[in-house]
């Protein structure tokens, strides 16, 4: 999987887990919910955004790495014989 396709699918999973975990969280507060359950949810709802988030930034981090980035350029330039070897 390419870098900058892993930055964007870490960044629409990092923002889809916010709002589901906003949902329900705010659905588990409203509604009298057990207050047994609650704490879970309540660590869960803010966890999952988190590991979201650490992952994405891992992934803008990889997007920005200098040695990656030379690495594409020199992929992309065309491949020439050494003048030594003619």
């Amino acid at each position: 999987m390419s870098v900058r396709r892993r930055a964007i699918i870490a960044g629409l999973s990092a923002a889809l887990a916010t709002i589901i975990c906003g949902t329900l969280l705010a659905a588990a507060v409203l509604v009298p919910a057990p207050t047994v359950v609650l704490p879970f949810v309540i660590v869960s709802c803010l966890g999952c955004p988190m590991a979201a988030a650490y992952e994405m930034a891992l992934a803008l981090v990889a997007l920005r790495d200098p040695q990656a980035q030379l690495r594409r350029e020199l992929d992309r330039l065309p491949e020439a014989p050494h003048p030594m070897d003619l």
